[in-house]
């Protein structure tokens, strides 16, 4: 597995061009936009380069030849997923530094500790789209995929406003209501069951498909 990532690690290393360019446009980012733009922005952006590796596996029957090394369609798609995983937690790492850095210089005082909730919050939500983008490129490929990705966040949002208009507003703010009455712990112990439950299943279907490739 260290192999694979070397060999990726080289492949993103090569556009040290690009990647010099979205970090300085994340550092003017960082001090231009107010709020927690960056804290998503960055963590995603640092996502996309790393599952992007998989399209250079794919050029000129890259998978044929990686299958003739030691190793096998699970350590390709582990690899993958830890490549992902650190390449989004290394981002948003920076991207609280930037965050921090920023707010400093526009206010005076800033306690820390209230931002933590808010700041770890990005982290799911990446292990969620990572989740569905990584099985997703596995099976359609990098141009496919992009149009299965945005049917699958267009149905998402009708059915978001599909529930919105059938429970209503005031039912949804009542669940909310509830929802601000339970325990933090409980909240956060069951966001982190359902992220580690929807990556192992995202996980075993990502090796079913690479199992199913013909390679």
């Amino acid at each position: 597995m260290a192999g694979l990532f070397e060999k990726d690690i080289r492949l993103l290393l090569r556009r040290k061009q690009m990647l010099v360019l979205f970090l300085a446009l994340a550092v003017v980012l960082g001090f231009t936009q107010e709020g927690t733009f960056i804290l998503g922005y960055l963590p995603f952006l640092g996502m996309i380069l790393t599952i992007s590796t998989i399209s250079y596996d794919e050029i000129d029957n890259g998978y044929t030849f990686l299958m003739t090394l030691p190793i096998d369609t699970k350590t390709y798609v582990k690899e993958k997923y830890l490549l992902c995983l650190s390449g989004t937690f290394i981002s948003w790492i920076f991207a609280v530094v930037l965050y921090f850095v920023s707010k400093y210089f526009r206010e005076s005082s800033t306690v820390i500790a209230n931002e933590i909730p808010m700041i770890i919050s990005f982290l799911p939500v990446m292990v969620l789209a990572m989740a569905i983008m990584i099985p997703t490129q596995l099976k359609f490929g990098a141009e496919k995929s992009r149009i299965v990705l945005f049917i699958i966040f267009g149905i998402t949002a009708i059915l978001s406003f599909l529930f919105e208009k059938v429970i209503g507003t005031e039912r949804i703010n009542h669940m909310l209501i509830k929802l601000e009455n339970i325990n933090d712990a409980v909240i956060g112990v069951s966001v982190v069951l359902f992220v580690i439950l929807a990556a192992a299943i995202s996980y075993v279907i990502s090796c079913k498909v690479m199992q199913n490739k013909e390679l």
